[in-house]
């Protein structure tokens, strides 16, 4: 095995691990929207106001700080990760 192929597995391991993380993280976003959803229909819009703010922090905050401390490529393969998990998510709650 070549050196510069040596070189490349960490970088492929830091990517996978992004992509990991931004799945879970979509994951978590687009499940809490359901349960945002029925809070707002139960008739409580100060709670389901903040709990989307909320949401929206903490996936915004996660994937920019991705991109200030590991670069383009950690915001690229989260945010990747946060897609396949929103068609995951969608795709479940389109079966049920």
């Amino acid at each position: 095995m070549s050196h510069a192929v040596m070189h490349e597995y960490p970088f492929i391991a830091e990517t996978v691990g992004w992509f990991i993380v931004g799945s879970l993280l979509g994951f978590l976003h687009f499940v809490s929207l359901r349960w945002n959803v029925r809070c707002l229909l139960s008739g409580q819009p100060l709670f389901s106001l903040g709990l989307q703010l909320l949401r929206f922090a903490a996936t915004g905050g996660l994937l920019v700080l991705a991109a200030k401390l590991f670069g383009a490529m950690a915001l690229l393969a989260g945010t990747l990760g946060l897609m396949a998990a929103r068609n995951g998510v969608l795709l479940s709650e389109y079966r049920r």
